[in-house]
C-alpha cells in the first residue's frame, strides 16, 4: 500500500503519515501508533533504501548537516571522562564517535541523564524536542544499573558491557584481549600467573577475562593454581597475604591506577624486582605504554564502530524492543612495554 493510499483511508495528510512511519517527533504518539497499525495491517513495507536516496537528493546542493545524535551515560558525573581517572577512555570513545558522526553529515549533542531535578521522562522529551531519533550510550559506573525505560523509545547503541538491558553493542574483544596476554605470557617462559581485577570490573567485562584466566590454568599454566585476587578497593595486607601465600611469577592487572601503583610499591617494598624479579602485564586502560607491557584497546576505533552501527539502526527506524542484540567486538594491539621479560630473553632460562 502506498503513502497516499494509507493517508486517504485514514483521513490525514500524505506528509503526516510519511513522518509518523520515519518515528517523527512532529508527529503526536497517538497518530504515529494509529498510522503505524495501519501500515502493518495493510502489509506496508518501508523501503529505507529509497528513503536514504530520496533523503540525500532532497539534501543536495544544501549545507552537509543532516541530524543530530544524542550522547548519554548512567555516571553520577555530567562528563566522566573528566572527572574520574580511570575511565578518560571514554572521552577517546566519544571523540571516535563525533569525527564519524561529522564524516556523515551529523553532529553530536550531550545530554545529562543523572542532572539533579531532570526525570527521565522529562529528559526524553527534551530530546525529542531536538528532532533526536538516535542516542550513544557510554555506559554506566554500576555494571548492574539499567536503561531507565524512558530512554528505550529511542534507536540506541551502547559502548561496552556494563548496562545489563539488550541492547546493540560495542565492545572490548575481551576473550580475544585475554588470550592475546596469556600467550605472549607462556611464550616468555611465565607459568604461575596471578590475575587481580575488581568485582565490577568483572562483571562489565561479562567475565571473560576472569574465565579466559581460568582456561588457561587448567590447560596451559603450571599447578598449583594461584587464586584470583578480586578486590574493588586497594588492601595492602589482602595483597601481601595473597602475593606470599601463592607467589605468582608475573601479576595481570585490570585494576585501577591507583592499585597498581600501591602494588607495586609493595613489590618494591620487598625487593621484588620489575621484571627480574616478576612480571607485570595489564588488561587495558594502560597509564603508560611505555612502561607497561600488555594490551592497549582502541576507544578510539570503537567509537567509531559504535556510530556507525548507530547510524544504520536509524536509518532501519530500529526503536523497538531488541529481542536480539547485536554485539561488534574490537580487538586490542599487544603493548611490548617494559615490565616483563624481553624477547631476547624469553628463549633462555627463566629469570629469577
Amino acid at each position: 500500500m502506498s503513502v497516499r493510499s494509507l493517508a486517504r483511508d485514514l483521513g490525514v495528510s500524505a506528509t503526516a503519515v510519511s513522518l509518523a512511519l520515519k518515528n517523527s517527533p512532529r508527529i503526536s504518539n497517538e497518530l504515529r501508533s494509529r498510522v503505524q497499525r495501519a501500515a502493518k495491517a495493510a502489509g506496508h513495507v518501508p523501503n529505507v533504501r529509497l528513503a536514504q536516496l530520496m533523503r540525500e537528493v532532497r539534501q543536495a546542493g544544501v549545507p552537509v548537516y543532516r541530524e543530530t545524535i544524542g550522547v548519554v551515560s548512567l555516571f553520577p558525573e555530567e562528563r566522566p571522562w573528566l572527572e574520574r581517572a580511570d575511565y578518560r577512555h571514554l572521552g577517546v570513545v566519544r571523540e571516535g564517535a563525533r569525527e564519524r558522526a561529522e564524516a556523515h553529515g551529523y553532529k553530536l549533542e550531550d545530554f545529562w541523564v543523572k542532572r539533579p531535578g531532570l526525570s527521565a521522562g522529562r529528559l526524553r522529551k527534551i530530546i525529542e524536542a531536538r528532532g533526536i531519533r538516535g542516542l550513544l550510550c557510554l555506559g554506566s559506573l554500576n555494571p548492574e544499573e539499567r536503561l531507565p525505560a524512558a530512554l528505550k523509545k529511542f534507536a540506541i547503541v551502547t559502548h561496552a558491557a556494563s548496562i545489563p538491558d539488550p541492547l546493540h553493542r560495542v565492545v572490548s574483544h575481551f576473550a580475544a584481549d585475554a588470550r592475546t596476554v596469556f600467550e605472549e605470557l607462556l611464550s616468555r617462559g611465565y607459568r604461575r600467573p596471578g590475575l587481580l581485577i575488581r568485582f565490577s570490573a568483572d562483571r562489565r567485562t561479562d567475565h571473560l577475562y576472569s574465565a579466559a584466566f581460568l582456561g588457561h590454568q587448567e590447560r596451559k599454566f603450571s599447578a598449583p593454581p594461584v587464586p584470583i585476587l578480586r578486590s574493588e578497593e586497594w588492601d595492602r595486607r589482602g595483597f601481601e597475604t595473597w602475593f606470599i601465600a601463592h607467589r605468582p611469577d608475573v601479576l595481570v592487572f585490570h585494576q585501577t591506577s591507583i592499585y597498581l601503583a600501591a602494588a607495586l610499591a609493595v613489590l618494591a617494598r620487598l625487593s621484588v624486582r620489575v621484571p627480574r624479579g616478576i612480571g607485570v602485564a595489564l588488561l587495558d586502560k594502560n597509564p603508560d605504554p611505555k612502561r607497561y607491557s600488555g594490551i592497549c584497546q582502541d576507544p578510539k576505533r570503537m567509537g567509531m564502530v559504535a556510530l556507525e552501527m548507530l547510524l544504520g539502526r536509524m536509518l532501519l527506524n530500529d526503536v523497538s524492543a531488541v529481542d536480539s542484540p547485536k554485539i561488534e567486538l574490537v580487538v586490542g594491539r599487544w603493548n611490548e612495554g617494559a615490565t616483563l621479560r624481553s624477547v631476547a630473553r624469553r628463549r633462555g632460562s627463566p629469570a629469577g
